[in-house]
């Protein structure tokens, strides 16, 4: 078969030198030819139409390009306009998997060495003026991709996942537990890559954190440890400039950041003017100005709000409460899917006003029926559990600045319920109100019909489950392996 590195065979080995044969005689058949030296023209054949290919395709890919960014684009439909950005964006995808493969290429090559680059990194940054801890990163995603992501590579070159993405999972698949079993760390890329079809890279990565800490069988003690020097770490610096500003910088771990958040958001929504003039100030400016509500309000010994008093929202499996420690445990979560282990959740327990969230099997907690129109707390509490998000489309805007919208509408029978709430941003739920797209709850997602019966939106499958599987299969896995080593059932090795 043909081999690249003009004419090394399959080990990496330059092939002996051919003997020369004889010519042939009438005593006998003429000798067989040498095996490796008759690879030798094939392989320079192969090695001759792969540099042609690469040449002639960046040659077309250049006079596409020119031919795209000469074109008219305001000729085009709105239909049409949605169309060519989707198939570029997955274009673009499958071109970066060219590009990785190439750099692979070069690192394995050391080509940088010709220019006296001490790295293909640094050869890559003065080539291109790309950042130099990018430049690094891409080296060795490219590298990861063509040894340990082969599912990964293939899901990049269709263009399913974009090179964001791909850096995600390897940065996942980096943090497993060194005794993850090599089954399940072909389980977890198998199921990052099929989240990252559905998923921005962001929501990948609080998906790929939750997994990690799953499969670690000290996560909990390890998150304990990162928390303690998170809070050490914390600081506030407040400097006055010569003009009497002041500039405040810091850094709060997880908790105290959650815990600030939940203070300033509340007070932070916009407020439009009393004729319905928007809010025009930016978030970080209501955020500074929530600020300073808060501490007038502290000064002042008052709350500073007529609405209930700020909570920290934080959600933890009561399993995770009665034993932490147990291989695979789900961690509690911060607003926003940041875990926290089972010290800081009980920690924040004994002093919390708890909300309990009590549900059957399919998933539907509470139920105040017609009773009521006002979403009571304990059931908006489950909904932006359930919800984590606005539900319209791909919207990401956290529940906590969400409205919580009744599905079936009140004036038309729909109750006061978990099953009939939904999260929406403002902007969807004017969106919605104004034309007429229809909620349903599938199970604990809900799928938006749009008022032309249109296909209709629906969400993401959910994740959690499939998490579960696979860290139900790594403790199969680990006690069958514990139970032929002679460790107790049930550990994981």
């Amino acid at each position: 078969m043909a081999v690249e590195d003009g004419g090394r065979d399959g080990t990496g080995e330059q092939p002996a030198p051919s003997t020369p044969t004889s010519p042939p005689t009438a005593s006998g058949p003429p000798p067989e030819p040498d095996a490796e030296a008759s690879l030798e023209p094939d392989a320079e054949g192969a090695a001759e139409q792969d540099a042609a290919t690469v040449a002639d395709g960046l040659a077309a890919l250049t006079a596409t390009l020119d031919a795209l960014l000469a074109a008219e684009t305001w000729r085009c439909t709105d239909d049409e306009v949605r169309a060519a950005v989707v198939d570029l964006e997955r274009q673009a995808s499958r071109l970066d998997a060219v590009r990785l493969r190439l750099l692979s290429t070069a690192e394995e090559r050391r080509v940088g060495r010709a220019t006296g680059a001490p790295s293909t990194a640094d050869w890559l940054v003065g080539a291109t003026t790309t950042r130099a801890e990018h430049a690094r990163r891409r080296v060795d995603l490219a590298v990861a991709l063509d040894t340990d992501l082969a599912s990964t590579r293939t899901a990049l070159a269709d263009g399913d996942l974009t090179g964001d993405h791909a850096g995600v999972i390897r940065t996942a698949l980096l943090r497993l537990h060194p005794d993850v079993d090599s089954a399940t760390r072909v389980d977890a890329q198998a199921f990052l890559v099929e989240q990252a079809r559905h998923l921005d890279p962001r929501q990948l990565a609080r998906v790929g954190r939750h997994l990690t800490a799953r499969l670690d069988p000290g996560a909990d003690d390890d998150l304990a440890r990162t928390e303690a020097r998170q809070e050490n770490q914390r600081q506030v610096r407040c400097t006055q400039t010569d003009d009497g500003a002041w500039l405040l910088s810091g850094v709060l771990d997880p908790v105290g950041g959650a815990t600030l958040m939940a203070a300033l958001e509340p007070l932070s929504a916009p407020r439009p003017a009393s004729d319905g003039t928007p809010d025009t100030r930016s978030h970080a400016r209501r955020l500074a100005d929530a600020l300073l509500t808060v501490a007038d309000a502290h000064l002042a010994g008052r709350t500073g709000s007529s609405s209930s008093r700020p909570r920290l929202l934080v959600t933890v499996p009561l399993a995770t409460l009665l034993g932490p420690a147990a291989p695979g445990a789900a961690p509690g979560h911060l607003p926003g899917g940041h875990p926290v282990s089972g010290e800081t959740a009980a920690l924040l327990a004994c002093d919390a006003q708890l909300v309990p969230v009590l549900t059957t099997a399919e998933g539907q907690p509470l139920d105040v029926g017609r009773s009521v129109y006002a979403w009571p707390e304990a059931i908006r509490t489950a909904i932006r559990l359930r919800d984590q998000t606005c539900t319209f489309g791909s919207c990401t805007r956290p529940a906590e600045w969400c409205h919580v919208h009744h599905i079936t509408e009140y004036s038309r029978g729909g109750s006061t319920s978990e099953r009939n709430g939904t999260c929406l941003c403002g902007h969807h739920h004017r969106l919605v109100h104004r034309q007429g797209w229809r909620g349903e709850l599938r199970g604990t997602q809900v799928v938006w019909h749009p008022p032309d019966r249109s296909e209709p939106h629906v969400p993401p499958p959910p994740w959690r489950e499939r998490v579960d599987r696979v860290v139900d299969a790594w403790r199969q896995r680990a006690t069958t392996r514990g139970e032929e080593e002679g460790h107790p059932r049930g550990r994981a090795a």
